[in-house]
């Protein structure tokens, strides 16, 4: 599995000097990324690319090739994986479509043909249908679309879709959520599938968090086996579709797999502890949170809010997450009270727009937050921002002191309104100080609802020794 991720050598069969086709973005993000492996385009009309030499055939490359990537028509598979076979690759990444997803008789053809070619040849195959991996530490990717240098960082993602080395990764690049250790897109699963990349993880040292998005489950107690076994060690978060007939249907004509029931697939991720998201919004605010945060060592929440609809949306939500308000303790109270107006209640969720007049923004944050972090009644805080010129400050700072002060406590944002680009210089400037930012308090609170369900877990496994 470690030749998907970071092989010695790689060779690019379709490799192509016309832009955006596939074969010319694999090469080029390899070079942009900073691989430092042996790359090997293979095209028989070009003697080089992109500063790299191009060979006519795979079986031209002097050496050994650990990985190969397909990126052909579907009918030149089959003859490309043979020389891959004689070659001696030890993984290949087939990028084609056309396959099981087809649903036609040809495309059922052609998949039985690569799996007999793979079965004979003992390499592990990635797809088909598959846009591959990506290991931003090592700059390895062998992603189809252009790509942006990503953080290394401690959160792996995996699962039916391109959209993890694409799209989403330019996403995360780009608003700062997390690092990231490893991408894989399975496509179709005829030979990897989320048994194998899980048991990978386990032993992989560079991730500490897992995230996977499926359609459906081929060997159901492999993956049950798999899944257990990583989730003693690493939180685990699902994302599967398919709950519904339309959904299968769709499901099966994207990776020609069957959904299953999803009734049967929610029991098996309650008994694993597999926390499963509602969608991708969910996914990736939950990854986020288990990256970034402690788990909670009780069930009760301070509030800190600029603005009052902040507090009541943040009540509505708490109970159905499982926790609770903390109640503030005299001497949070008095310490509190030192930056509001003699008439202003000191109560959580704290309501501190009155604070902020009467001391200032910078003053009002520093001191509540502080202060309830401080309270040994409070096991995690959210505090609430907006951003209007009235409540500039620097965050990232004055958060990043409160973050080495409590790095045992949860300590969570949430972000209403302001100016779209200065939103987003906010997010990355909390981030950086170690502190997940949110949508919305239902959104922050199902967060830490789901690392309070994991700190349970944890201590119940411990007492059955089943980890």
């Amino acid at each position: 599995m470690k030749s998907f991720f970071s092989p010695r050598s790689i060779a690019i069969i379709g490799a192509s000097d016309k832009p955006n086709k596939a074969g010319t973005v694999m090469v080029k993000n390899l070079r942009r990324l900073g691989y430092t492996g042996a790359v090997h385009p293979i095209n028989p009309r070009l003697s080089q690319l992109f500063g790299f030499r191009c060979y006519p055939s795979l079986e031209d490359v002097p050496g050994e090739v650990e990985t190969a990537v397909l990126a052909v028509p579907r009918r030149a598979v089959p003859e490309e994986l043979r020389k891959a076979a004689r070659k001696g690759v030890r993984a290949a990444v087939v990028a084609t479509a056309g396959f099981a997803d087809a649903g036609d008789e040809q495309g059922r053809a052609l998949n039985e043909e690569i799996r007999r070619i793979r079965d004979a040849a003992g390499f592990r195959l990635m797809g088909p249908n598959s846009i591959g991996t990506f290991s931003p530490a090592a700059g390895f990717t062998t992603s189809i679309t252009t790509l942006e240098p990503l953080q290394p960082g401690p959160v792996a993602i995996f699962g039916q879709s391109g959209m993890f080395a694409s799209g989403f990764a330019r996403e995360l690049a780009s608003e700062e959520r997390f690092g990231v250790s490893r991408i894989a897109c399975l496509g179709n699963k005829l030979d990897v599938s989320e048994p194998d990349i899980l048991e990978w993880l386990f032993a992989d040292l560079e991730t500490r968090v897992a995230g996977m998005y499926l359609e459906g489950v081929r060997d159901g107690e492999a993956f049950r086996r798999a899944a257990s076994r990583l989730a003693c060690e690493k939180p685990l978060v699902a994302l599967k579709s398919g709950k519904s007939e339309l959904g299968r249907a769709a499901a099966s004509g994207h990776t020609g797999t069957m959904a299953g029931e999803d009734a049967v697939f929610a029991g098996l991720l309650r008994q694993l502890g597999v926390e499963r998201a509602r969608d991708f919004e969910d996914f990736f605010d939950l990854l986020e949170g288990f990256a970034r945060l402690p788990l909670p060592a009780g069930d009760r929440v301070g509030v800190v809010s600029i603005t009052g609809v902040g507090c009541v949306l943040w009540a509505d939500a708490v109970e159905g997450e499982g926790l609770r308000p903390a109640a503030l303790s005299p001497k949070t109270a008095a310490r509190a009270r030192e930056v509001f107006p003699d008439w202003a209640p000191v109560r959580n969720p704290v309501d501190m727009w009155s604070a902020i007049e009467r001391s200032g923004v910078e003053a009002a944050y520093r001191v509540l937050a502080g202060a309830l972090l401080d309270d040994p009644g409070m096991d995690a805080l959210l505090c609430i921002f907006t951003l209007i010129p009235e409540s500039e400050f620097d965050a990232e700072a004055l958060f990043s002191d409160l973050r080495r002060q409590r790095p045992e406590k949860p300590l969570l944002a949430c972000l209403f309104g302001g100016d779209a680009e200065r939103q987003l210089e906010f997010r990355r400037g909390l981030r950086r100080a170690g502190v997940p930012v949110f949508q919305s308090p239902a959104r922050a609170m199902r967060v830490l609802g789901a690392l309070r369900r994991r700190a349970v877990r944890l201590e119940r496994w411990a007492r059955e020794m089943r980890c």
